[in-house]
């Protein structure tokens, strides 16, 4: 098979655990652009916090965020898909996070925004992920429409706001992005359905596609593409559902998945 895009999450997938590329993903990456793949990371970040990504491989083109309600190009700054929700409609979330003291933040298409910054480990998170959210004084001020709504606190507190979300039968989608993270988007936005739409708006067919992932947000990509591949650190479930398993983000995973499928396969052509 050869395959023309190359869907890849960032955290935990991308990046090492040190929030860093390693030289053999960056060579792997460049490598693989240059045969005529077009990369497309795709991300729980916000924009801001991908293009530096980008800028340092050394290659620029489309990218998804917002675990999907996002799509956009690095260079020009179009905005291919953009959707969204009202804060009013999270009126109960905010009070029961206020409640439970667990951090929120939430997003637009191109900025971010959050009602405190007091905590160490707030900043230290937004640090990072190279993210400077803008301070409101009530979430509810914000009337711009939203494309990700983020909890953030301990595994314990999440793993128990999940299933308070669930019973408040809330108009839109809740997922565990990771094990510091609950992301409320859009009901009908995943990642996979942003992949769909832009490999149909590139004109490259599904089974010509690549997803690399490592957790739950990153399921339906993986599902959806041609080639659906697991790092090693995965959850064990998402790596039963994937086609391929590769080694850990420590391990420079996506190099050796880039090298197998697309690589190895130029060199034997």
């Amino acid at each position: 098979m050869t395959y023309k895009l190359a869907a890849i999450d960032i955290d935990g997938t991308l990046l090492n655990d040190e929030y860093k590329i390693t030289e053999e993903n960056k060579k792997a990456l460049r490598a693989v652009e240059e045969e005529g793949v077009r990369i497309v990371l795709c991300s729980g970040r916000a924009p801001l916090s991908v293009t530096p990504l980008l800028e340092e491989i050394g290659i620029d083109g489309y990218f998804i965020c917002h675990n999907g309600a996002v799509t956009s190009h690095s260079k020009t700054k179009e905005i291919l898909n953009e959707a969204g929700f009202s804060i009013h409609s999270l009126k109960n979330v905010l009070s029961y996070c206020r409640k439970e003291n667990i951090h929120t933040d939430f997003c637009t298409a191109l900025d971010m925004y959050t009602e405190s910054l007091d905590r160490e480990d707030v900043r230290a998170m937004y640090a990072k992920y190279l993210a400077e959210p803008k301070l409101v004084e009530d979430a509810l001020s914000v009337e711009d429409k939203l494309v990700k709504f983020t909890l953030f606190g301990t595994d314990d507190q999440l793993n128990k706001a999940y299933e308070e979300l669930a019973a408040m039968n809330l108009p839109v989608r809740t997922l565990r992005s990771g094990p510091s993270y609950i992301d409320i988007i859009d009901r009908a936005t995943s990642k996979g359905a942003a992949l769909s739409n832009l490999a149909s708006y590139l004109k490259v067919p599904l089974s010509e596609t690549i997803a690399i992932g490592n957790y739950y947000n990153d399921l339906d990509m993986i599902t959806m593409a041609g080639m659906g591949v697991a790092v090693g650190n995965a959850p064990q479930d998402v790596k039963q559902q994937a086609d391929m398993v590769v080694a850990s983000n420590n391990e420079s995973g996506v190099a050796e998945a880039l090298e197998c499928l697309v690589l190895r396969n130029k060199q034997r052509a």
